[in-house]
């Protein structure tokens, strides 16, 4: 969305801070520190878990980066020619969720000519992505904007948000992988289960900028943003419309055939990031879902009910000092969040 390009270079000319100002929303007991600074617009994250090594994406240069503990290998794991222009670039990675067995990583990114969307698996060898298998492309991204970007495995199956490319009556149909949330196999085949004999999981969608699910089941939640109103959060459920498209109306649940509205909406727009459910260490933390605001730097904590289809409570426990990315599990096992320049983490007084 284009309100995100000024915010995103706002947050570059600012001085980098040498740790979030504010503290005081934490539960007790704990605090933020900075766990690697004078970073180049790091977008999204993948730990390895029993280890202290995290890949992450660099959004305008078309790196995966390494980090080894704090200390950042000089060389990346793969450097991808991308176009970076607006909210292009390499956005999106995960890890196969049995990586130690596999070595696959996935990274979704603007590939720069010809000038799409894609998913590449790689195969990891000594901090090296070789073997590069394309599994998604051809999804249009000349707009700049709209892109979408995030990846998620749950029950098995790897899930994908796209942007409508600036074109909401995309987003209404089926037959296009535009606003959408798209599931496939881990090797980039469409699974039998999909809901319209295609890549489509979900439709009806704007601007996914977040993508998460509960560990230990098929829950998936997304983050949406929207255009002057309704930023929201989203269960992700097959088959089903969250109403974005053409004639869209803010507060409404949306156009096209039954559309659902969101878990939560924010209006005006909080420019939500990427999401993630802790379970880890933190046992003060353990149990939620975490979203990061880049308009702000809020980092929100919500609290669901048993089935995770409600939102019974959402705290805002931290104010970081310039916009949040991304938020992730990491080395050992605290919850850590990113900025434009930095990662930092939350552990122990």
């Amino acid at each position: 969305m284009r309100r995100l390009v000024p915010l995103f270079i706002l947050v570059l000319l600012l001085p980098t801070p040498a740790a979030p100002a504010e503290q005081r929303l934490l539960p007790r007991g704990t605090k933020v520190e900075t766990f690697k600074s004078d970073l180049k617009f790091p977008i999204d994250m993948a730990w390895v878990p029993g280890t202290k090594k995290i890949f992450f994406t660099e959004k305008n240069s078309g790196k995966v980066r390494v980090l080894v503990g704090r200390r950042l290998l000089a060389r990346a794991c793969v450097d991808l020619a991308v176009a970076s222009a607006g909210e292009q670039g390499a956005l999106g990675i995960t890890l196969h969720p049995r990586f130690k067995k596999t070595r696959y990583l996935y990274v979704m990114y603007t590939n720069a000519s010809p000038e799409e969307m894609r998913v590449t698996r790689f195969k990891v060898r000594n901090n090296r992505c070789r073997r590069p298998k394309t599994i998604l492309q051809g999804v249009p991204a000349s707009s700049g904007y709209h892109n979408g970007g995030q990846l998620e495995f749950a029950g098995g199956k790897l899930f994908i948000s796209t942007g409508e490319n600036h074109s909401p009556d995309e987003a209404q149909d089926t037959a296009s992988r535009l606003g959408k949330i798209l599931r496939l196999n881990a090797n980039g085949s469409v699974p039998s289960g999909n809901p319209f004999g295609n890549a489509v999981w979900s439709y009806g969608h704007r601007n996914p900028f977040g993508l998460a699910h509960q560990p230990g089941t098929e829950r998936l939640f997304e983050t949406e943003n929207g255009p002057s109103c309704d930023d929201e959060l989203n269960r992700i459920r097959k088959g089903r419309n969250y109403g974005w498209g053409g004639g869209y109306g803010c507060g409404t649940a949306g156009v096209g055939t039954d559309p659902k509205g969101p878990m939560k909406r924010w209006t005006p727009p909080v420019v939500p990031t990427d999401l993630w459910w802790y379970r880890g260490r933190m046992k003060k933390l353990s149990g939620s879902l975490y979203m990061g605001e880049f308009s702000s730097g809020r980092l929100h904590r919500f609290f669901l009910n048993d089935r995770g289809s409600r939102i019974r409570d959402d705290r805002v426990i931290f104010d970081a000092a310039s916009g949040i990315v991304d938020v992730s599990k990491g080395p050992g096992g605290w919850l850590y969040f990113m900025t434009a320049s930095a990662i930092h983490r939350i552990v122990p007084n």
